[in-house]
């Protein structure tokens, strides 16, 4: 492959101008030259030069990338497509956290109203979202929200509604020092459960660090209401629940 600079340029999409740019820069060096002495550039100057696009793209400046060009040995096209891969990737998913965390704050409010309290919410939904981090891998993180956005969304949001009143009512049978076998209580735990496992079906490997997550994190139970005494509570529930059932089928 030999290209000439105006060739590059139109095939990467870029000027004329931005490439003289770029190598005055240490950024892109021609590896031939014509008879005539015009630039020639070949596999591996294209190489770099998406690199260079690539290492831009992710929001470097051009004096910063000059220095890791040069300190890299020659790639070859895979491990270079498949490293942008990756690096895409990670920006993806960080942004893709973002957005709902936004659509999770905008949601609250629309619910009850910003009543001054808009920044509240914004700090709440944005600590939800480090606590799932702190707790969570990417890849179950990736796994959960393909899940969830591959569900109609008009389920997503009655399930994500029933939450609060659900927690609401567990809480309040709890602190009225309701029997966690009460029949009650027990309807509650049969519909949380219900509601669980439309969220765990996607990973269902995750219940237990989702307990693990709710018992070492405050803050998520201030916010959710889902305390460690009210999983305890819901837990007894559910053990009586289940040696229920057990009798019903012997």
């Amino acid at each position: 492959m030999e290209l000439t600079v105006g060739e590059l340029a139109r095939r990467a999409g870029l000027t004329v101008r931005t490439l003289h740019h770029y190598e005055a820069l240490g950024l892109l060096r021609a590896s031939g030259r014509s008879e005539a002495g015009y630039r020639r550039y070949g596999e591996a100057d294209v190489l770099r030069l998406h690199r260079v696009l690539a290492l831009r793209d992710a929001g470097l400046s051009l004096k910063e990338i000059a220095p890791l060009l040069d300190g890299e040995g020659p790639q070859p096209l895979a491990a270079v497509l498949q490293a942008q891969i990756a690096q895409i990737e990670a920006q993806l998913q960080t942004q893709e956290m973002l957005l709902q965390t936004l659509r999770n704050a905008a949601r609250r409010l629309e619910l009850h109203g910003d009543g001054g309290d808009a920044v509240q919410v914004l700090l709440d939904a944005m600590a939800v979202r480090g606590i799932q981090e702190r707790h969570l891998s990417a890849e179950q993180l990736r796994e959960l929200r393909r899940g969830w956005q591959a569900m109609p969304a008009a389920q997503r949001e009655a399930v994500e509604a029933e939450w609060p009143s659900l927690v609401a009512r567990a809480t309040a049978a709890m602190n009225a020092g309701t029997e966690p076998a009460d029949p009650s209580v027990q309807a509650i735990v049969s519909r949380w459960l219900e509601l669980q496992q439309q969220f765990l079906q996607f990973a269902p490997e995750m219940r237990e660090t989702m307990q693990r997550m709710y018992a070492a994190e405050p803050e998520l139970s201030r916010q959710t209401g889902v305390t460690p005494a009210l999983l305890d509570y819901l837990r007894r529930s559910k053990q009586t629940l289940a040696a229920l059932n057990k009798e019903e089928k012997t």
